[in-house]
């Protein structure tokens, strides 16, 4: 009986020491599964910020070797309009003079402040009620935004190059985004705050794009223009330009590019 009970009680041992030594190796590869994929995210994170930087500066080359400064510009025609886009990024050394807006928590140029308060607070005593999403961004946060949404395709099976190209139809890249001005704002229905599509039907988008033009503002990227703007549809980004060239773009539906391009060859 009591070689019985000592079988029985190294049996458990042995079952015992099993399950300790497998919940010991299960451990161990997932800390070595952890640790490995801290090191894959970093990788992918610097390669996809080289990659950015990379293409960044291969455009501002070839601009450069087509007689562009591939600077951001005024237009000769058209004083004080800054014209910045993928092919116009801003230099490293252009800083907007930022005024926050406290009741948003955003930064905008000065410049903007009053006519951006004129125009928000004629829509509120419409009864619409708007939220600002984004004012003016610096080009780090603008490269830490490109990183993410590229190392996000990347984890989805993209190529460096194919998450770039496919990032910036709606992510600008560095320099190249108005944001950095301080000149462009994202304005968003305060009770539906998602930059997508339906955001186009809420009051607050149609008020503003029937009515930017007389504070000044126009919408930037409209339908159908994705061929000049090289932007997706932004129902949402308002840009700055002063109320007679505001008046001039909206009513004849072009875009900043054509209305500049206008101005110069007159």
């Amino acid at each position: 009986m009591q070689s019985t009970e000592r079988r029985k009680y190294r049996i458990k041992r042995r079952i015992i020491r099993r399950v300790i030594w497998r919940l010991t190796i299960y451990i161990a590869m997932a800390v070595i599964l952890t640790a490995a994929w801290k090191v894959v995210s970093v990788t992918v994170r610097q390669t996809a910020r080289k990659s950015g930087q990379e293409a960044i500066q291969d455009q501002t080359e070839k601009f450069a070797s087509e007689d562009n400064s591939g600077l951001a510009k005024v237009s000769a025609g058209v004083k004080d309009i800054l014209l910045v886009n993928k092919e116009h990024p801003l230099e490293d050394s252009y800083k907007p003079r930022l005024q926050k807006i406290k009741e948003y928590g955003v930064n905008v140029d000065s410049s903007i402040y009053e006519a951006l308060n004129h125009m928000l607070h004629a829509g509120e005593k419409e009864g619409l009620s708007f939220w600002i999403a984004s004012g003016y961004r610096s080009m780090e946060r603008q490269r830490e935004l490109l990183d993410e949404d590229i190392e996000e395709l990347m984890q989805r099976g993209y190529s460096v190059s194919e998450a770039y190209e496919e990032v910036i139809k709606e992510t600008m890249p560095v320099g190249c985004s108005e944001h950095a001005t301080g000149l462009a704002v994202d304005i968003v229905a305060k009770d539906y705050q998602i930059l997508d599509e339906k955001q186009a039907r809420t009051e607050e988008i149609k008020w503003l794009q029937e009515n930017c033009s007389q504070y000044g503002f126009i919408l930037r990227y409209p339908k159908g223009k994705e061929d000049i703007t090289k932007v997706s549809y932004e129902s949402w980004h308002f840009r700055y330009v002063g109320v007679d060239a505001a008046k001039e773009i909206m009513s004849q539906g072009i875009t900043l590019e054509e209305y500049l391009q206008f101005q110069e060859d007159r």
